[in-house]
């Protein structure tokens, strides 16, 4: 049977990460994981599409979202990074040119729609923020507010909300 996972929802600023940095750092010792995805002027905003538009294909540009699964506490195996977004593949160049990944993370996907997929050797929560928020401004098609949204799953704990 699956353990439920709580959510907190925290609204950030690009100039004070410090409640993504502490909901990170609660994730070492928590089995969980955090999506991030950029504010966008609401002049951007996709519309809400209907089925058959979405069926069509041609989806309108989106916001990226970047989702941080760490290992989980006392095992062995890497951390994961997903990231969505509206760039389609970017192939091994592209990738390699990503200023906002780190040189040593291994890319594991690099597909059209379910997007990047990279394997993280451990990293500290206060570098893993930054390296979210970075990833979602770089690959971000439309503007970006500087203000960011993180929803924060824990299973096994009560979340604060």
């Amino acid at each position: 049977m699956a353990r439920r996972a709580d959510k907190t929802v925290l609204e950030l600023d690009e100039g004070d990460l410090g409640e993504l940095v502490g909901a990170l750092r609660s994730l070492e010792v928590v089995d969980g994981w955090v999506n991030l995805t950029p504010g966008v002027p609401t002049e951007f905003a996709p519309e809400d599409r209907s089925l058959f538009s979405w069926l069509a294909g041609g989806a309108a540009p989106t916001a990226p979202l970047a989702t941080w699964m760490p290992d989980p506490p006392a095992s062995s195996k890497a951390g994961i990074v997903g990231v969505l977004h509206a760039r389609g593949r970017l192939h091994r160049e592209g990738i390699a040119g990503l200023a906002s990944i780190p040189a040593g993370w291994r890319s594991k996907q690099d597909h059209a729609r379910r997007g990047l997929l990279f394997e993280v050797p451990t990293t500290t929560p206060e570098e893993m923020a930054e390296i979210l928020v970075a990833v979602v401004d770089e690959l971000s098609t439309l503007p970006t507010t500087g203000r960011y949204l993180a929803e924060v799953f824990r299973r096994g704990a009560t979340a604060a909300r």
